[in-house]
C-alpha cells in the first residue's frame, strides 16, 4: 500500500528547485523527461539541497510544449518517490504562442532521503494535443541524494 501526501503549492514554493528553500548548498541536480511522440512532454527537474547536513530533495514537474490550453486540476500531478506517493494540484495553462515553452505544473520538497532515489512523475493531462489523444503523461528517473 502506498502513502499518499496531498499538497497545494504556490509560486513561492516553485522557487525551491532553484535553491529558494533556504541557505543550503545545492549538491547535485538533474532532469529527465517523457516521450509522448508529440511536442507535449513532461520534464522533471530535481536538485539536492544540503543545509547543515540535512538533505532535501526538491523536484519541479513541468510541461514542455508549443501552444497549450488546459484547465487547472486538483490532484493533476502525482510524484512517486521510493514508493511514497505525493499529489499536487496543477494550474491552468493558457499559452497560444508558436515557441516551445516550459510551464511549471507542481513542486515537491522531500527530506530524509539518501542514495539513489527512484522518481516517477505522472501528469493526468487527459486531453488532445496535435490531434493525438493523451491520457496520462509519465516520466521516470533516478535522483542521487
Amino acid at each position: 500500500m502506498r502513502d499518499v501526501i496531498m499538497s497545494k503549492l504556490n509560486d513561492e514554493d516553485l522557487e525551491g528547485v532553484a535553491g529558494g528553500f533556504g541557505a543550503g548548498e545545492i549538491t547535485s541536480s538533474g532532469s529527465f523527461s517523457s516521450s509522448t511522440g508529440t511536442a507535449l512532454n513532461l520534464i522533471v527537474y530535481w536538485s539536492v539541497q544540503n543545509n547543515g547536513g540535512q538533505k532535501t530533495l526538491n523536484v519541479t514537474v513541468s510541461s514542455s510544449s508549443y501552444s497549450l490550453f488546459c484547465t487547472d486540476s486538483s490532484g493533476g500531478v502525482e510524484l512517486t518517490v521510493n514508493g511514497v506517493l505525493y499529489v499536487s494540484s496543477t494550474p491552468a495553462i493558457n499559452y497560444g504562442g508558436n515557441s516551445m515553452v516550459t510551464n511549471r505544473l507542481a513542486n515537491f520538497s522531500i527530506s530524509n532521503l539518501s542514495g539513489a532515489v527512484s522518481l516517477t512523475a505522472v501528469w493526468h493531462f487527459n486531453g488532445t494535443y496535435s490531434n493525438v489523444a493523451i491520457g496520462d503523461i509519465r516520466a521516470s528517473g533516478t535522483a542521487m541524494v
